[in-house]
């Protein structure tokens, strides 16, 4: 693992494509599934979790969410607060910049904006703020005519064209 100098965080290095060795497996209990959800909400990738020799391997968290009961909702409330945690790092990041470092700072937020609006689009994604289909708004559009006059002084203005029974 590598660090990153603005804040001394462990990011894996660049992988290659040989195989690594098979993980020895790990069984499911809710307690593992509890510190796995713990450590996605503060922001930690499932993929480094993963790499852990305690924890499961990549695919088998996938499996539990298809097939225990409640590991789906978990692991989604849990990846929302991740998404908390990151718009926080983000925010950090922001205000750590320097002139030397705002190249690599720009990226790491751009990497971190994306993740957050990937992973929780209704606080963090382009259409934050939005309403949802299940808080759908109905909008009532108008169409006004107007026409234009001069008046006795020589002077233009408009004036709008009602339809019919309306005044």
């Amino acid at each position: 693992m590598a660090e990153t100098p603005e804040r001394g965080i462990s990011v894996p290095e660049a992988r290659t494509r040989t195989m690594r060795p098979k993980k020895r497996p790990v069984r499911y209990s809710e307690g593992l599934v509890d510190a796995i959800c713990a450590r996605l909400a503060v922001g930690e990738t499932w993929l480094a979790i993963s790499h852990d020799d305690d924890m499961p391997s990549y695919t088998a968290l996938y499996q539990w969410r298809k097939t225990k009961p409640g590991v789906e909702d978990q692991v989604e409330r849990a990846r929302q607060m991740g998404a908390d945690a990151l718009a926080d790092e983000l925010l950090d990041t922001a205000r750590a910049v320097t002139t030397a470092t705002v190249g690599a700072t720009k990226v790491r937020m751009q990497g971190l904006q994306w993740m957050a609006g990937k992973v929780a689009p209704q606080r963090y994604g382009a259409k934050a703020g939005m309403p949802t289909a299940a808080g759908s708004v109905e909008v009532h559009i108008r169409v006004r005519r107007f026409e234009k006059l001069v008046g006795e002084d020589g002077r233009a203005f408009l004036r709008e064209i009602l339809p019919e029974g309306e005044q």
